[in-house]
């Protein structure tokens, strides 16, 4: 069937969101990570004792490894604490071991966050430097998140839309599409593990009604998508971008063949 395509534009939708509130407490970060370190550390000892000197050389390899990690999220959240989110940004984290490494992982996010805050206030040149770093950061922080509880992984995963959404803002029309499925996957996931999570929803129908305004999807599917969207805004909440994505949705339903009220 025909689809009636409209000049619409989501511009408003894609303004980027303000600063984060505050900034966590160094201190407990540290702590739980020193605690993490210990037990890596104790783990890598016993190893060793029972592998002989090939188990104590791997055991105190891994042990030295997590010490330089805890080390790092000790220093980074020292400097979060003091405001200094322009030093957190700049600190190279290495890859992280696993799914489950737990130093890594906190220092991977904490990076996440400090790029996306000096991206706000950023030139357009580096904020799109800084809101990649926030990207990468974020995901490699979720795979490495295993031994972080969920709410601590639910609330990373609402990090990382709220830079994917940043991102995409900034990004031509004709290459939305990357970000844009992207970000509807990981809200989709967010929703999966906390069910009726705010961000979740919020960015679940934004991908999905700017996925049919830019067509990232097949046609069949944009009139479903719509009424996803429409559900995921509902009940709504006091934010002007619930607002003017609800009415993007309305509009698109008024003006997609098949769709109803079209």
């Amino acid at each position: 069937m025909p689809v009636r395509r409209t000049p619409f534009r989501p511009a408003l939708l894609m303004l980027g969101l303000g600063l984060l509130a505050g900034c966590e407490q160094a201190a407990s970060t540290a702590g739980a990570a020193v605690g993490s370190a210990a037990g890596s550390a104790a783990a890598g000892a016993v190893a060793g004792s029972v592998a002989g000197p090939a188990g104590q050389v791997a055991g105190a390899a891994a042990g030295a490894g997590t010490t330089i990690a805890v080390a790092q999220l000790t220093r980074m959240s020292t400097a979060a604490a003091q405001g200094a989110w322009d030093t957190v940004a700049q600190e190279p984290v290495a890859a992280c071991t696993g799914d489950a490494d737990k130093p890594c992982a906190e220092a991977q996010e904490l990076r996440a966050r400090a790029c996306r805050r000096q991206a706000a206030g950023a030139s357009a040149e580096q904020r799109a430097g800084y809101l990649n770093c926030a990207v990468t950061a974020g995901q490699a922080a979720l795979a490495a998140g295993g031994a972080n509880t969920q709410a601590e992984r639910n609330a990373w995963r609402e990090e990382l839309l709220a830079a994917l959404y940043d991102r995409r803002a900034g990004t031509p029309r004709a290459g939305i599409c990357p970000d844009n499925d992207l970000m509807r996957a990981e809200a989709d996931t967010l929703l999966r593990d906390a069910p009726g999570n705010a961000s979740g929803r919020f960015h679940g129908a934004s991908a999905r009604m700017i996925g049919v305004s830019v067509s990232c999807g097949a046609d069949d599917q944009r009139c479903s998508d719509l009424a996803e969207a429409a559900r995921m805004l509902t009940p709504p909440q006091s934010d002007a971008r619930w607002t003017q994505t609800a009415e993007g949705v309305r509009t698109l339903q008024r003006v997609v063949v098949g769709c109803p009220g079209s």
